[in-house]
């Protein structure tokens, strides 16, 4: 790999830490469950400004346990907030609810 890749998928933080990029992580095409700080599969940080990755970039029909845990636990989140939301806020709470269906559809567990 040369130092151009490199750069273009890792980041290294203030403390020497390499970091995976959000591009390298959708073109890995899976949620490891490791937590990622760019993760763009799963809402781990809960950030309101946090967005999806495109779900046509989940390229592998398995999901680690802790991720599908994962998944579930912020699909029933969403679901709950839009419940409770104002109609502004329901619209993101409905696209997250769709990606989190569609992630544990391709991991092949029931989002029901």
């Amino acid at each position: 790999m040369s130092l151009e890749e490199q750069e273009t998928d890792w980041e290294i933080t203030e403390q020497g830490l390499y970091i995976a990029t959000r591009g390298f992580l959708i073109r890995r095409g899976y949620c490891c469950a490791n937590r990622c700080r760019n993760c763009p599969y799963i809402n781990w940080h809960l950030q309101s400004t946090w967005q999806p990755g495109p779900a046509e970039c989940v390229k592998y029909v398995r999901g680690v346990p802790k991720a599908i845990v994962g998944a579930y636990t912020l699909l029933r989140f969403h679901e709950e907030q839009l419940e409770q939301r104002e109609p502004a806020q329901q619209d993101y709470h409905r696209e997250m609810i769709e990606h989190y269906r569609l992630l544990l559809e391709h991991w092949g567990s029931n989002a029901t």
